[in-house]
Parts: C-alpha cells; structure tokens; sequence
C-alpha cells in the first residue's frame, strides 16, 4: 500500500515593506522556526487598499530582495505577483492572490503569517470569511500574552489559528520613515542593504 505524502504548509507574509526591516525579518523567521515551514513567500503588495504605500511597488520589491539576499536564509523566497496583478490593473486583494495560490497547486496547506496589530483588523479583509476556509492564520504574539475576544470569535466561525511568539520590538515602518526625514536613524532598524539602497534613491525624505 502507497502512503500518500500530505504537502508541507506554504507561509505567505504579505505586506507593504515600506521599508522592510528588522522586525518585519525577526517575525519571518520566528514563524518558520516555531512552525517547521520550509518556504515562506514574502508577497510585497503593489497597491495597498488599507493603507497607501510612500515608496513605489518597484521600490519596495527590490528593498525586500535585498533584505532577503543579506539574510541568507533560504527558507524566505520573493513573491512579486501582487505587484505584477496590479501593474495590469487587476485587483492585489488577499483573497485575489490566495486564489491564485490555489490554482497553482491546490493540496498545499496555506498560511498566512500577520503581526496581531493585522489581526486585529482581518475582519475588514475583503472577503475574510472566505479567507478562513481556504487558508490558516499564524498570528505573532507577545510571550506570555493569552488568547484575545478576537481569535476566539474566528475559531467559531471555522477558521484555524495558530500563534507563535517573538520579543516585542516596537519597531515600525512608520517610525523608521520619520527617523530618515529627520536624519536619526539607528544602526541595526535596517538591513545594511537596504539602508544603502534608500540613501542612493533618496527614499522618504
């Protein structure tokens, strides 16, 4: 008898990386650790329905790149298909690229990784309650921090959520964005890279 093997879950981290920094990396990385992925593709957004981005999608792509490629670690891979969907006017909602996940290799698990700030926002998602049947929720936590009135409302309408756990670190793609219009930006917010790369551009001055 032929033992069918179930595929390894897919991490998908998606967002603005405006810029990419060094918590956006710690996250990534947490949740491959703690959840055993062997992949996960960071999925740079091209045109964020929330929140506008400052730097172009162009931009933001090749920053993530350069990240990613001083990182080294070979579990995180560059996703540029929201990007692509936009330039030719399509829609980049989640739902839109989950769907294309799918049609690509359909028995593969999905997760999606998320701060719990985003969280706390998924209900406002397009489509959200289809999200939940077609993908699981890693949600990164504080250590020690419980279960929210959030989770549990969502587990009861099926969707699966798992945690993982990382120190806080109060960095922000905003307050790195002010700290380079003003000149104080702290060694060790940014990947060296991508550092270089906003001072050669003249990004978010």
């Amino acid at each position: 008898m032929t033992t069918l093997s179930i595929p390894k879950p897919l991490g998908l981290f998606g967002g603005r990386f405006d810029p990419v920094h060094r918590a956006h990396l710690a996250m990534a990385q947490a949740a491959a650790d703690q959840l055993q992925l062997e992949e996960i593709r960071w999925i740079v957004t091209g045109s964020p329905i929330h929140k506008p981005a400052v730097a172009g999608a162009q931009n933001r792509l090749r920053m993530t790149a350069l990240a990613l490629e001083e990182l080294g670690d070979t579990r995180m891979r560059l996703d540029d298909r929201e990007i692509r969907a936009d330039e030719l006017g399509q829609s980049n909602a989640t739902y839109k690229t989950i769907e294309t996940f799918l049609h690509d290799d359909p028995d593969r698990p999905l997760i999606w990784i998320l701060g719990e700030d985003q969280f706390s926002h998924f209900t406002g998602w397009q489509h959200w309650d289809w999200l939940i049947q077609n993908m699981a929720l890693a949600v990164c936590a504080r250590p020690g921090s419980e279960e929210t009135r959030d989770e549990r409302q969502l587990r009861e309408q099926g969707a699966s959520i798992v945690r993982f756990y990382m120190p806080l670190d109060a960095l922000s793609s905003t307050h790195i964005r002010q700290s380079i219009s003003t000149g104080t930006v702290i060694p060790g917010m940014l990947p060296r890279s991508v550092a270089d790369y906003i001072a050669e551009h003249a990004l978010y001055r």
